[in-house]
């Protein structure tokens, strides 16, 4: 059985990177905002270990892309 949490995690993701295509201002916050949406329902129904498992990656890629200060 496919789980629930993450067909709604990859519409989603789907959605909003469907939104940032979208040239119309109203419909781009419209779609993203529906996107973040499902997102959140997603990340809401997974388990804690993917939880988890999806903070320390995002928290991970901060690390790697944050601009770092320069003494």
């Amino acid at each position: 059985m496919l789980a629930t949490y993450l067909l709604l995690l990859i519409i989603g993701l789907a959605t909003i990177w469907l939104g940032l295509k979208v040239r119309e201002e109203v419909y781009r916050i419209a779609v993203v905002f529906t996107g973040g949406m499902v997102l959140v329902m997603g990340f809401v129904l997974a388990p804690s270990a993917v939880q988890i498992g999806v903070v320390l990656l995002l928290l991970g890629l901060y690390q790697l892309y944050a601009p770092q200060p320069r003494f």
